[in-house]
């Protein structure tokens, strides 16, 4: 397994000029790579970025979420359908120049949109039409992506794993897979690693994030029958930490960051790192 570090604890618009600094520090910590949102970049950015992390031998994937008002795969609204095809498709597009092979992300439904009661079966259907134009699109550019399922506060469509099952093969492409996240499971699953378990063979990619965002192993979200159910299904794709701080204030209103989670921000690296290793080595 891999362990990669995602960038939203800094940034929502990653950079060579402002970022690279920032890009050889999490080498030096020693992680295997990072993950980039992407929903900002444009193709010049983007191809920039790749070569830098090139040049530190840093592996990388892409993270993507879609703002409802803007593009959303289960509207009922066709206009914001085809917005979300043509974002997630550059997307995609970005995630190819970058030189990553996944992408993954929130992708059922736009974020911010609730309608007061659960999925109607038209909102699953336009969503399962969306994403598999979107991952035919992605499969004749080599890109894998791993759609996830988030707590019922921040989405109605899917909450699950189990949905998320259904979901992916209703989809039925085989580059269409899961992330497995332990903070939304920590919340809408019964046992977390049982619903990894069962949820094994469409799993393709992991958030290791803290029931507070915080810093990993400082709370109960991540226990270590996570790591032996990962071990079990043999897994052998990327442990990303996903933490978050109030140095990105975009994020702050839309995840309700209202204090900070650790000292300094690049604890929940560095700490989250060393957590990953010590529960990998207990294996």
């Amino acid at each position: 397994m891999k362990i990669g570090m995602n960038l939203l604890l800094w940034t929502d618009n990653p950079n060579v000029v402002e970022h690279k600094s920032l890009l050889q520090k999490i080498k030096a910590w020693g992680f295997d790579g990072i993950e980039l949102p992407i929903d900002g970049l444009n193709s010049e950015s983007a191809s920039e970025l790749g070569a830098a992390l090139d040049e530190l031998n840093l592996k990388r994937t892409t993270i993507s979420a879609l703002d409802a008002t803007m593009a959303d795969p289960a509207s009922q609204d066709a206009r914001l359908r085809r917005a979300a095809v043509e974002t997630l498709k550059r997307n995609v597009e970005h995630t190819k120049a970058i030189g990553a092979e996944l992408m993954c992300g929130p992708l059922f439904q736009g974020l911010g949109r609730f309608t007061g009661r659960g999925p109607e079966a038209v909102e699953w259907n336009y969503a399962v039409e969306t994403i598999r134009e979107v991952g035919e699109y992605a499969q004749t550019l080599g890109v894998n992506i791993a759609l996830e399922p988030l707590n019922r506060f921040e989405m109605y469509i899917v909450n699950t794993m189990a949905d998320g099952v259904r979901f992916a093969r209703e989809v039925n492409l085989p580059n269409i897979g899961l992330l497995a996240d332990t903070h939304h499971g920590n919340i809408e699953e019964n046992d977390v690693a049982d619903a990894w378990l069962k949820a094994s063979s469409h799993i393709m990619h992991v958030h290791i994030s803290e029931n507070n965002r915080g810093v990993p192993g400082s709370g109960h979200a991540i226990g270590s029958n996570i790591f032996q159910t990962l071990e079990q299904i043999r897994y052998d794709g990327w442990l990303t930490i996903e933490a978050f701080g109030q140095t990105v204030p975009g994020l702050i209103p839309r995840l309700h960051l209202w204090r900070s989670y650790s000292e300094h921000n690049d604890d929940a690296a560095r700490l989250g790192l060393a957590f990953i290793q010590n529960r990998m080595k207990e294996r």
